[in-house]
């Protein structure tokens, strides 16, 4: 029985009431504080309406939920995090956080900011969060409130040498475990947008970085798989979506993103060119080619080929279960010059990947767009 996580739907407010004052009444409060917290802590429909509330699903059953809000232009709070106690010591609740910042991200914040109570402080210590302050519990005999934070700004990492290599020997669990659920999940999908296409992709489930060096062993998958894992809130963590993406630069200095196409399954998103590695990138010794899927999605996408600019960087932006591999390939064009052939290629495209390009002169140009966390974080490096 797979578990997934979803938005919350105004209807399971009752229900995200209880998962809180059963998780909350299991450390064992006093009663009287105990009742005191269930007649004011309540989630209600406004409040599922209002701001991101995810919500851990066992088919239709909840087991946990986290609720996160802006508190600034760069900061979320976590506002709250409960796990179901029978449900305790599955991962859930680092499942959950981990979407939570996905969530924040998404949001364009870079600082996630919670408030922990004693029992819980540990296990956001271990995720990397650090105490700025505390204050009194309200609950008697209780450890102070800490306040803690964790930097969400993706990591990244300039790159030497890259040593992909595919296990043929190996499946991915997630999609043998899954495959009923997955197939549903891929008919529903295909109903609402007829232009995906099931092929063969590879997933990341092992890699290392150090000194510049990139390894890493891959799983030939399901585009089918590879979407049921992104849509339900990456449940195998241990999995990380490895891709490549070429940032095109100008000759003023400008990165030139694209905006998705409504027949993609990134629709509307801005991003460098790029996408899933797949059968064509694998050499005939078995070695995984991610210049070549640069290339080729470059080309597909935008009509350039890496040899009409000088080619620059290599990074590594490990984002969450995101894991970008990013050449800059700089052009000797004006910004508005490659926009005008970006356009003219799209134009003789029957179906074209990207709906337009985007100039990127500075992060402001990307606050109105819906942009992943990796793609911003190139962008502030760049541009810095």
């Amino acid at each position: 029985m797979h578990c997934q996580i979803r938005p919350a739907a105004k209807n399971q407010a009752i229900a995200l009431t209880e998962i809180m004052h059963a998780a909350k009444g299991h450390w064992g409060y006093d009663p009287q504080d105990m009742q005191e917290f269930r007649e004011h802590w309540k989630i209600t429909p406004e409040m599922i309406g209002a701001d991101p509330l995810i919500v851990i699903n066992e088919q239709e059953r909840p087991l946990g939920f986290a609720r996160i809000t802006r508190e600034s232009a760069e900061t979320a709070l976590l506002d709250c995090l409960f796990v179901l106690p029978e449900a305790h010591g599955k991962g859930y609740g680092a499942w959950l956080l981990e979407v939570a910042e996905e969530v924040a991200k998404r949001m364009q914040c870079t600082t996630m900011r919670l408030e922990s109570d004693a029992n819980a402080a540990p296990f956001y210590q271990h995720h990397g969060y650090h105490s700025t302050s505390n204050r009194p519990s309200a609950f008697k005999g209780a450890g102070p409130i800490q306040h803690m934070q964790k930097d969400l700004t993706p990591q990244i990492h300039e790159i030497a040498d890259i040593n992909l290599n595919l296990n043929t020997a190996a499946r991915w669990d997630f999609a043998t475990r899954n495959h009923v659920a997955i197939k549903e999940n891929w008919q529903t999908l295909i109903s609402d947008n007829p232009d995906l296409w099931d092929g063969e992709v590879l997933s990341l489930y092992q890699y290392s970085l150090n000194k510049k060096q990139f390894s890493g062993d891959l799983v030939e998958t399901s585009y089918s798989a590879f979407l049921a894992w992104r849509n339900w809130g990456f449940p195998d963590r241990g999995t990380k979506n490895l891709f490549g993406c070429a940032v095109l630069r100008s000759s003023q200095g400008h990165l030139i993103f694209g905006k998705m196409a409504d027949h993609t399954a990134t629709a509307g998103q801005v991003y460098p060119p790029g996408g899933n590695l797949d059968l064509n990138d694998i050499t005939p010794t078995g070695k995984v080619d991610i210049f070549s899927s640069i290339a080729r999605e470059l080309k597909e996408e935008t009509g350039f080929a890496l040899d009409q600019g000088e080619l620059g960087h290599v990074f590594a932006v490990e984002d969450g279960p995101r894991l970008a591999i990013a050449r800059i390939l700089t052009l000797q064009l004006t910004s508005d010059e490659i926009l005008s052939k970006i356009a003219h290629f799209n134009a003789n495209q029957k179906k074209p990947e990207l709906e337009e390009a985007v100039i990127v002169k500075s992060l402001a140009d990307l606050k109105q767009h819906n942009v992943p966390p990796y793609a911003l974080a190139l962008a502030a490096r760049l541009l810095n």
